[in-house]
């Protein structure tokens, strides 16, 4: 668990993680300099929780994905839960992620749905899955062994749904040096060498609030187009070059030949297709070609969100 000034929700979530059905054997928290009460209740839970508690204080700011990779380099079990400080686990989560992997030995890692709710902790009338556009197809695709396809498209296993073995730690271990990639980087390379799975059930109650750095609920038109004209203004596509070039380089060695000739290719391709949208020009008629080259290719529909990305890149570049 990563926390950094966490009141006033820290409390909810530690008390969901004591009234699991089976509990943790271990909680391992790093907290990144608060300024808060999120230490003092932290100790006083240590404290009282069925459970060993170790709290972290980290002595300088390391930032959001560092301090994960601080906290999962602690931790001693055998399958590692990754937690935010501002969300409630429903008492079932660590038996159903757990039963999952204990009973499939070739399964790496698996991630569940949860509820989209405020502060208050009511329902916004969604789930993760749905407010990720982690469709139906796709969700089959996952079943049927093409979560790599997948997750080239977008990562969809939130770290706070997520349970992985700790037997890939030598290749999730370290991150690269990329903001917030943490459960994307996780998810990512053990869905390349392993088998995945998910459950659609609503394992946690994922927090929006106003402070939250990840916030998700269901877009509306107007707040999809506001989240594609931020994706330019960041670089997200070149963000996305250096994350799965990073992925290509960690996987080198980690990959069989015979399933490295099949994912390979298909990193190369997200990659360069990254690359293309992130140079395009800002004039129309330069990009047009590189566009339509884009879409007879297929990569659009495989890589990017098909006719969406299309748009995005015909009528929002150069505004």
């Amino acid at each position: 668990m990563a926390t950094y000034d966490g009141d006033p929700f820290v409390a909810e979530q530690l008390q969901s993680f004591a009234v699991q059905t089976r509990l943790p054997d271990e909680l391992v928290v790093c907290d990144d300099g608060s300024r808060d009460d999120t230490v003092a209740q932290l100790e006083s839970f240590a404290k009282r929780a069925p459970f060993e508690v170790r709290v972290v204080r980290n002595p300088q700011r390391l930032g959001p994905s560092a301090n994960f990779e601080k906290a999962v380099s602690l931790c001693s079990g055998e399958i590692l839960f990754l937690a935010d400080q501002d969300d409630v686990w429903n008492p079932h989560k660590i038996e159903r992620l757990c039963g999952v992997l204990e009973a499939e030995p070739e399964v790496g890692a698996v991630f569940s749905n949860g509820l989209v709710a405020d502060s208050e902790l009511c329902s916004l009338g969604t789930d993760l899955w749905e407010a990720q556009f982690f469709t139906p197809l796709e969700q089959r695709e996952v079943r049927e062994g093409r979560v790599v396809e997948v997750f080239l498209k977008h990562v969809v296993a939130a770290g706070t749904t997520l349970a992985f073995r700790t037997g890939y730690r030598d290749l999730y271990l370290p991150f690269p040096d990329l903001r917030d990639c943490h459960d994307a980087w996780i998810a990512f390379v053990i869905a390349a060498v392993s088998e995945f799975r998910i459950i659609d059930e609503d394992l946690i109650t994922y927090r929006v609030h106003g402070s939250n750095q990840f916030g998700l609920h269901k877009l509306s038109l107007r707040e999809q187009l506001a989240q594609a004209r931020k994706q330019l203004e960041v670089g997200a596509f070149a963000y996305a070059v250096d994350f799965f070039t990073a992925a290509r380089e960690r996987l080198g060695g980690a990959v069989d030949e015979t399933e490295g000739g099949r994912i390979f290719p298909l990193i190369d391709a997200k990659v360069e297709h990254s690359r293309v949208r992130d140079e395009m020009s800002a004039r129309l008629l330069a990009r047009a070609p590189v566009i339509l080259k884009e879409m007879l290719a297929g990569r659009y529909g495989r890589y990017s969100y098909g006719v969406k990305s299309i748009a995005q890149d015909i009528f929002l570049r150069g505004l």
